[in-house]
């Protein structure tokens, strides 16, 4: 259902292109995502890769991922972190012994590393490529919005034919 819903939104922004007002951002839109899939495709081996450190480092057992496995676990946890939601509540290491000393100290390196990476430098790149793309769609708009509208010409009449 949940796909069904996505694709009925993806299907709503194609003809929301038909509608002036609508097609300088649907076509600002698809430009964005269409520049960022290599930052996307980085962003996500990223997530993976720090994920499964952490997941070395410590299983995350917090009790609002309880239902899931522990890759993904990490995963959401980890994409939350890189997102700004600094709260590592998911890493109760005891203090108790010196290995579990290490490790909490470990931990917290790997979070600022991961941290540092992924959520000042990294998102600081997406933001970067998205106001190129934006300044190159808004240099290039009033073409971009008749090479869109000559496509849903072009497609009615193939439907009509």
């Amino acid at each position: 259902m949940i796909l069904i819903i996505l694709i009925l939104l993806i299907k709503t922004f194609f003809f929301m292109r038909i509608i002036s007002q609508f097609s300088y951002i649907v076509t600002m839109i698809i430009s964005v995502v269409f520049d960022l899939k290599v930052f996307l495709l980085f962003f996500s081996i990223l997530i993976v890769m720090f994920s499964m450190i952490f997941d070395v480092i410590n299983r995350n057992e917090a009790l609002e991922y309880r239902k899931m496995n522990h890759f993904t676990r990490n995963v959401l946890t980890t994409l939350r972190l890189s997102l700004g939601d600094f709260s590592p509540d998911f890493m109760l290491i005891q203090t108790n012994n010196v290995a579990f000393k290490a490790e909490h100290i470990l931990f917290w390196i790997v979070w600022v590393v991961m941290v540092i990476f992924s959520a000042l430098i990294f998102l600081n790149f997406i933001i970067a490529e998205v106001s190129e793309s934006y300044a190159k769609v808004k240099e290039n708009i009033g073409s971009l919005i008749y090479k869109e509208r000559a496509g849903l010409i072009n497609e009615a009449e193939d439907i009509m034919t």
